[in-house]
């Protein structure tokens, strides 16, 4: 299937491929990869589909494979002449790239039939696990919210449950707050489809926001 979703979010730009074709089929559409060393070292058929997924959603705003690159820890990098923020997601059916002119941002794609009740002591404080039992899949999107951040933030060894806090804000909607080096606040932005779960999340950078725990 071709592009799925191509959405504004925060002035940013979400783009969804749903994932059902296989691997040969994909690489048709990209035949550049076989001479991508990055590719090259793939060999578990997910991953290469999810790689090649994620290089198709980039042509549409123009960016060829050799414009991205990862840090050390393994975080997306990109050059664009818009594009100078990218996060990258991928579920057993869909792959999602969330790109931004110049705020951190952060993306996560979960499938919402996954358990996640059964390990929130893992990753949810004892008001957030209140809290998520009053919001329809509120234990995935909560995941969610916290993979995001953790993707934002960059920083290796963040604990979700004591460093990442899910709240509402006062105008009502899902915000997270990390502390770690300094403390960053972010809004977030969510829907679902066909069972996935996808959260975006961007750096807030509103003075010392009040969010309800």
């Amino acid at each position: 299937m071709p592009l799925l979703e191509k959405i504004s979010v925060f002035d940013g730009l979400l783009l969804i491929w749903e994932l059902t074709e296989t691997p040969e089929e994909l690489r048709i559409l990209i035949p550049e990869a076989l001479s991508d060393k990055a590719f090259s070292l793939l060999t578990n058929p997910k991953r290469r589909k999810e790689w090649l997924a994620v290089r198709l959603l980039l042509r549409e705003v123009e960016c060829s494979p050799a414009h991205i690159s990862y840090t050390e820890i393994g975080r997306p990098q990109i050059e664009h002449e818009h594009f100078h923020q990218i996060s990258i997601s991928h579920s057993d059916k869909l792959a999602g790239v969330f790109l931004h002119p110049s705020k951190t941002i952060g993306l996560d794609i979960e499938n919402a039939d996954r358990d996640f009740v059964r390990v929130e002591k893992k990753y949810l404080s004892p008001k957030e696990m209140e809290l998520a039992r009053t919001i329809p899949n509120g234990h995935g999107l909560f995941w969610g919210i916290k993979e995001a951040a953790y993707k934002a933030a960059g920083i290796p060894g963040i604990h979700f449950a004591r460093q990442i806090q899910v709240g509402i804000s006062d105008e009502k909607q899902l915000s997270a707050t990390l502390t770690a080096d300094k403390t960053q606040n972010f809004r977030v932005h969510q829907f679902q489809f066909n069972r996935q779960l996808i959260v975006c999340l961007i750096d807030d950078n509103r003075n010392n926001p009040r969010t309800k725990k």
